[in-house]
């Protein structure tokens, strides 16, 4: 195996790490919705509820600011998977 494979795996494993804790932070943001709104009025918005404090708890806002930080961080890194990967394939 290439160094630039080795280096696509590893990156593509955080990738799938950080994009797993997204996916975590996202379901603990929907357990603090406010009394009476649903998974729906929460989530199937223009905007995805985002840092509505109508709709979420300070904690679930909290949430959903760290999911969006993993989840740019796992696009990052996946984005960077890629582009070893490809570098790795033309050699």
């Amino acid at each position: 195996m290439s160094g630039q494979f080795i280096v696509s795996l590893s990156l593509a494993a955080a990738a799938t790490t950080c994009l797993l804790t997204t996916v975590v932070h996202e379901r603990r943001m929907q357990r603090h919705r406010r009394t009476g709104v649903s998974w729906s009025e929460a989530t199937m918005r223009c905007d995805g509820g985002w840092r509505r404090g109508d709709l979420f708890t300070d904690e679930g806002l909290h949430h959903q600011r760290r999911a969006a930080r993993w989840g740019a961080l796992g696009t990052l890194l996946l984005l960077a998977a890629l582009s070893a990967w490809i570098a790795a394939g033309m050699d």
